[in-house]
């Protein structure tokens, strides 16, 4: 029986890259390398933004951690380069994070499993007056990003028609999405367990980039205080999320619920945030599992696909 990964044995934190969430995933990235130093292992930061030390960093490791958000880091191209080079890594595979990254594959894969979610149609610089028929209020946002980057609120199409068009300047293509009046939950995933339900309360009109990651502007509630069917639904509903999209080792499925607790899913993050204040730590903290025991059950969960691939194989 081959041994599970050792303290000798090098495990790379991918955090920073070039995308948009880039100061995000330093803090994810640090937080996670604090972490796996903690409990004994050999640890290296990896930015990739930094290409040719990048490079020469990952032929000193044994596994990667990646904590690299939106492009670059969840849409499955680091994933698809760890491969190439036979490095094994913690998270989703190159074909599930980009059908989670893209919002618009996510959402017809949700409506062909039969997943509800929020009504929603695309538009581009051609066709954004089209939205003048599409019932308000609804939220335009950019079909692969993170952090409700360029996300914002439309309650009147007329008052919002410049800033559409500013969008469409940015973003080729833009996702229209039906507010969903009601609350606002997240489920995290981790390996088939599917954590504790957390409710956001966000104090702006949502909870946008400002709402994330400014202290005080956004309430979460860990339990979240709804009927115990409110919470089994929910993890019903993320855990077929999951599976459809074909995740694995962890995600976090963000999610609106009306006033009958009926949920209405918006996406899901395959890197979600990765300090101890995030909310997949949060809800981890909340099922007994310390963030240190977090991070490692998931370098335990990539060395042990590894060697399932190396006995396959017939390798020693």
């Amino acid at each position: 029986m081959a041994k599970l990964i050792s303290r000798q044995q090098k495990i790379g934190v991918l955090c920073g890259g070039d995308s948009s969430e880039r100061e995000i995933s330093l803090r994810s990235g640090q937080a996670v390398l604090e972490s796996l130093g903690r409990c004994g292992f050999s640890v290296l930061k990896i930015d990739p933004k930094k290409r040719s030390r990048a490079q020469k960093a990952l032929a000193e490791i044994d596994l990667a951690f990646i904590a690299l958000h939106g492009k670059g880091g969840e849409d499955g191209s680091i994933q698809a380069h760890l491969e190439r080079r036979k490095i094994p890594y913690v998270g989703s595979d190159p074909r599930g994070s980009w059908q989670a990254m893209d919002k618009v594959l996510s959402k017809r894969i949700f409506e062909r499993v039969g997943i509800p979610t929020p009504p929603w149609q695309t538009v581009n610089q051609r066709s954004w007056r089209k939205l003048k028929s599409f019932p308000t209020p609804f939220f335009l946002k950019p079909v692969a990003d993170g952090s409700s980057i360029g996300v914002f609120l439309v309650e009147d199409f007329e008052q919002s028609a410049e800033k559409i068009i500013q969008a469409l300047e940015s973003y080729p293509r833009l996702l229209a999405e039906q507010k969903i009046g009601g609350r606002e939950f997240t489920v995290g995933i981790l390996g088939n367990q599917a954590l504790p339900v957390v409710e956001l309360r966000p104090k702006g009109k949502f909870y946008d980039y400002h709402c994330k990651y400014t202290a005080g502007m956004t309430e979460y509630l860990v339990p979240a205080p709804v009927p115990e069917g409110w919470v089994r639904r929910f993890q019903q509903v993320a855990r077929k999320v999951h599976r459809a999209l074909g995740l694995r080792d962890f995600s976090r499925v963000d999610l609106m619920a009306d006033s009958l607790g009926r949920p209405y899913v918006l996406e899901a993050n395959t890197i979600p945030g990765f300090t101890q204040l995030s909310l997949l730590p949060k809800a981890a903290k909340e099922a007994g599992i310390s963030f240190d025991e977090l991070c490692r059950r998931l370098v335990e969960m990539a060395w042990k696909r590894r060697l399932r691939a190396v006995q396959r194989n017939g390798k020693t």
